[in-house]
């Protein structure tokens, strides 16, 4: 299938004709826009009448299928869409944990300044912050305006994780738009039911009977399983602990939740006491996200296409017609089905191959790369890390090590913390290169951005001085 735009740059019907293309190309009449999916441009003005062609989505948090059909059921075109959806909830707590960081050795700098000028000022019995009932404890001084009580989500907020899906299928929606002349597009709408999805005998009220009824909420549900006590001792219950933690996908359930008094939760961090009791990790949490997302996709198919040209249909009459024409179950498969319903068509021919868009990330602001831990060496090798221990550190603190070794303290050497650092125009993955007659596309470099990496490339990849740029990372990109 090659696909026309025009001189104007309007999207015009695709062909199959490649003999015709060819013969324009030879005599100038038409250039090529890019090879994947193969597109060309007409240079001569031509009329623009095109024939009804329909879209279809099947939603998901990693995988996407996209597809488009006439009004004959003949597949124009497929595709499956990877997302880095997941990857988004890491960088969040990668940005949380360099902020924290950022603040801290601020924090520290000025409680050095502090002590050095004798104005320090000690908060025998916590700090009183606008907005609390309670003092807050404090950690170092702090002698800034608090401003973290005062900030305020603006209206219909979505959470960065949902409104990056959102932004993926809309763009892979117009990403298709450009190369064709679609009029009408239809999504799977699903909402799904976590408690009917644990026991699918659920009807009616027992939604509204589950077992944090008559609990305010899900602490108060795990003290009165506990007793009010500790799990680790009979001290009342001071904090709640996450048995897997948030950052390791760790669900926000009861399961997963233990209550601990302050001493013990402070050993559970620092490893001195181990749980029993197994964690729970997140059962739907793409689901979630899907569940969140899907009324804002619906809203901008909408905005694009005209309230009277988007439909929607259910993952069951998806299944009926995929079962109808007896194909298998995929994303673009699906995406086939759900594009079907939308055109009302009986018909059905299918010659085409799905394509692979995979999504990249388009900017990396961020000015450190690493930043290695103050290390501790006796006689050459490594015994212990960091002054204390911070959170998940699997070695020995050097605060550790002083108690369990000291006759050795006096012998070791250390290096310090080191930072690398991100060069700021380097070329991000996703860009299209040529390389030895070919084209390819970037997945990673190494050595100071000197080598690119491809999954077209030998392994040793290839020296940058004899590769050509030829489109930088637009984000979703054809494999």
């Amino acid at each position: 299938m090659i696909y026309i735009i025009s001189a104007s740059g309007k999207p015009l019907m695709p062909t199959e004709r490649e003999n015709h293309i060819k013969r324009l190309l030879n005599r100038g009449k038409a250039r090529i826009v890019t090879k994947v999916p193969f597109t060309v441009q007409l240079k001569y003005e031509t009329n623009e009448i095109t024939q009804p062609l329909y879209g279809g989505t099947d939603p998901g948090r990693t995988n996407i299928g996209e597809a488009v059909v006439n009004n004959k059921g003949e597949v124009i075109y497929k595709a499956h869409v990877a997302t880095r959806n997941k990857d988004i909830p890491k960088l969040m707590a990668e940005r949380k944990a360099h902020r924290q960081a950022s603040r801290r050795g601020e924090r520290l700098r000025r409680k050095r300044r502090a002590k050095q000028n004798g104005t320090t000022t000690v908060f025998t019995k916590g700090r009183m912050l606008p907005g609390y009932e309670k003092p807050v404890m404090l950690k170092d001084i702090i002698n800034t305006e608090s401003r973290f009580n005062n900030r305020k989500r603006p209206e219909n907020w979505i959470c960065p994780t949902v409104r990056q899906l959102i932004q993926t299928h809309i763009n892979a929606v117009k990403k298709i738009c450009s190369i064709l002349p679609v009029t009408g597009w239809t999504m799977e709408y699903n909402k799904f039911a976590f408690m009917k999805l644990e026991n699918g005998e659920i009807r009616g009220v027992d939604f509204q009977n589950g077992r944090l009824k008559n609990f305010k909420d899900k602490y108060e549900y795990v003290s009165y399983l506990q007793n009010g006590k500790c799990a680790c001792c009979n001290n009342p219950i001071e904090h709640y602990h996450h048995i897997v933690k948030r950052t390791n996908q760790g669900s926000d359930t009861p399961e997963n939740i233990v209550g601990l008094c302050k001493g013990c939760h402070g050993k559970v961090h620092s490893g001195d006491i181990s749980l029993k009791e197994q964690g729970l990790k997140k059962k739907y949490a793409a689901l979630s996200v899907l569940n969140q997302a899907m009324p804002f996709i619906a809203d901008e198919l909408i905005s694009i296409f005209g309230e009277d040209h988007v439909s929607f249909c259910s993952g069951y009459e998806t299944k009926l017609i995929r079962e109808g024409l007896a194909i298998e179950k995929d994303h673009p498969e699906d995406a086939v089905c759900i594009a079907m319903y939308g055109a009302e068509t009986t018909g059905f021919s299918d010659n085409t191959e799905a394509y692979e868009i995979q999504q990249f990330r388009r900017h990396d602001r961020a000015i450190i790369k690493a930043q290695k831990e103050r290390t501790y060496y006796l006689d050459g090798k490594a015994v212990c890390k960091n002054r204390h221990k911070r959170t998940d550190q699997k070695y020995d603190s050097f605060e550790e090590f002083a108690v369990k070794h000291p006759s050795d303290v006096g012998r070791l050497t250390v290096k310090k913390s080191q930072r690398s650092y991100n060069n700021l125009t380097r070329t991000m993955p996703g860009a299209m290169f040529f390389f030895a007659g070919e084209q390819h596309i970037l997945t990673s470099q190494q050595r100071q951005g000197t080598c690119w990496h491809s999954n077209t490339l030998p392994a040793n990849g290839a020296n940058t001085k004899m590769c050509i740029l030829m489109k930088h990372n637009q984000g979703l990109v054809y494999m």
